[in-house]
């Protein structure tokens, strides 16, 4: 029996174990597995550098001038009346670092774009008054802006951002050259791994626990712990022997292939682990289904003391187990009604008298 048991712990543990590694690369796959940039702390950027080397990479910069907010992002939203409403999610702002050319007095201006939530819209354009007032003072007497530490993932431009971002310059008068550098790749700090931050660290909790839910399982590849319901189950009767249980084991009904009926005891795995029921406890017993998101299919049992135990199975082999107790355990109930469920709820001990008591007073 106990053999026959850990081969089915250690196959459920297996089974958990891979569909937790396959569930964690699925999600660190959608996010470009960015979870280790994460860990590991943004890169810095350089922005002399050629923009591709730091595509789809997690990075920080400390973001000198911002010059103007040129695509505001909106989301529609349409109700059921038909009526809609639109809200603002952040903005796209134009920005250049400057960097002075080696050997010479003038500087490399590199332009990109930078994208913010909506919350910083105030603070982003104070930064763009102070950048101008920067740029237009000409008795250079004015500081340049404090610096902005921006960190979010460096990607390239869609093909909509690119036609505003070009616009934009044009409007303003620059033309590149030397000088003037264009990069068609936004900073989004709103996205990591290609994603929102909030379903980054959605899919990044939810793979932490899927790999303690896969190390859990391992170590049950090599424990006892399948066994714990009828460790506890021994203890609390202790003139009951595991000799005894497996030879009623060794002679019961077989039921899909994880409940087996015996004269005396039932033993069901759930999962990865095995448990035990005293037949003569149970005094109710019917199928269970429901459809839809949370489907269940699934024989309940009730035992003495109102407890109820429900054992995964389909509706024809909860017909099969079902008959085996209607001939073996004459003091149960079998089947559902509203009125078995009332009178179970409403007057247990009438619910008792209808099999449970008389057949217990007869032995």
């Amino acid at each position: 029996m106990l053999e026959t048991l850990r081969k089915k712990a250690r196959k459920s543990n297996m089974w958990r174990i891979v569909l937790s590694v396959i569930g964690i690369g699925i999600m660190m796959a959608v996010t470009k597995f960015a979870v280790l940039d994460v860990i590991t702390g943004p890169t810095k950027m350089d922005i002399t550098a050629a923009p591709e080397t730091y595509e789809g990479k997690y990075v920080t910069i400390d973001a000198e001038y911002f010059l103007y907010d040129y695509i505001e992002h909106t989301t529609t939203t349409t109700s059921k009346s038909g009526s809609k409403s639109t809200r603002t999610d952040g903005y796209s702002y134009l920005a250049f670092q400057s960097v002075p050319q080696e050997g010479s007095t003038d500087s490399v201006w590199y332009f990109y774009s930078i994208y913010f939530d909506k919350k910083h819209q105030d603070e982003l354009s104070a930064k763009i008054d102070k950048t101008y007032e920067y740029l237009n003072d000409e008795a250079g007497t004015v500081n340049p802006p404090e610096p902005v530490k921006v960190t979010g993932t460096w990607n390239k431009m869609d093909s909509q951002t690119e036609r505003y971002f070009q616009k934009v310059i044009g409007e303003i008068g620059i033309q590149e050259t030397d000088l003037d550098k264009f990069y068609f790749y936004e900073l989004n700090t709103q996205k990591i791994g290609g994603v929102s931050t909030t379903l980054f660290w959605v899919l990044t909790g939810a793979s932490a626990i899927l790999l303690l839910f896969a190390i859990l399982s391992a170590v049950g590849l090599f424990s006892s712990a399948y066994m714990k319901s009828l460790q506890q189950y021994l203890q609390k009767n202790p003139t009951v022997s595991m000799q005894e249980i497996e030879e009623d084991f060794n002679c019961a009904h077989l039921i899909s292939s994880d409940v087996w009926i015996g004269k005396k005891w039932t033993i069901y795995m759930q999962g990865n682990k095995a448990y035990i029921l005293t037949n003569s406890d149970l005094i109710w017993g019917y199928y269970y289904s429901r459809t839809g998101r949370y489907s269940v299919s699934e024989m309940r049992l009730f035992t003495k003391d109102k407890t109820q135990h429900g054992i995964s199975l389909s509706e024809k082999n909860t017909q099969e187990a079902l008959k085996i107790y209607v001939d073996e355990q004459a003091q149960m109930v079998i089947g559902y009604s509203k009125d078995l469920e009332k009178m179970y709820n409403k007057d247990f001990n009438g619910f008792l008298e209808l099999r449970y008591n008389p057949v217990m007073r007869a032995l």
